[in-house]
């Protein structure tokens, strides 16, 4: 994953480039989970794009911040995180308008018939409201995968970058002469 950093890229097409490589792993993942249907694969798969993502998000800031060391891997995180949820959420919207259509049809006739099950009568305006919601489906899962991958990110980013804010109380002149105090 060695990147050659060209003095004509800004930040923004670096940070386009990470987040598309960090999509990259959400969408190969949620594909695989589509083309499986199998829950504990599903599952497993997830646990696996979770902990790779954010493996990969450290090596990003890292690279990073040793290429620009005046810079926050903060807010580069952040940026690579936004990019790469705006990738994720209309892949989302691919997903489940062109690709798998039949799922949420599918999901929404399982969900029904566990209502059934129950024995419960649904009101009319619960109905109502998830027939819009299966028609709607594709805009709802792109607007919060967006939000989730985004805050996530956020979140991440901030714990990640944590490490390299951290400075030191004492001028180096008080270090020194702390070392030189212990030294014997």
């Amino acid at each position: 994953m060695e990147q050659t950093v060209n003095p004509g890229d800004s930040k923004w097409s670096l940070a386009a480039k990470d987040g598309l490589i960090l999509a990259a792993v959400t969408v190969v993942v949620s594909t695989l989970t589509f083309l499986t249907k199998n829950s504990i694969l599903g599952a497993l798969l997830w646990i696996v794009k979770f902990g790779g993502s954010i493996w990969l998000l450290n090596v990003i800031m890292k690279r990073y911040g040793k290429e620009h060391p005046d810079e926050s891997t903060f807010g580069y995180g952040v940026i690579v995180c936004t990019l790469s949820s705006l990738v994720c959420a209309v892949w989302a919207f691919v997903e489940y308008q062109f690709l798998f259509p039949g799922a949420v049809a599918e999901a929404f006739e399982q969900m029904y018939a566990g209502l059934d099950q129950m024995g419960g009568m649904l009101p009319d305006n619960f109905s109502d409201m998830m027939l819009k919601m299966e028609d709607n489906y594709s805009q709802i899962n792109c607007i919060s995968t967006f939000i989730w991958c985004a805050l996530l990110g956020l979140i991440f980013s901030a714990i990640l970058s944590a490490p390299s804010r951290r400075k030191s109380v004492f001028t180096e002149e008080e270090m020194k002469q702390n070392n030189d105090d212990f030294n014997f």
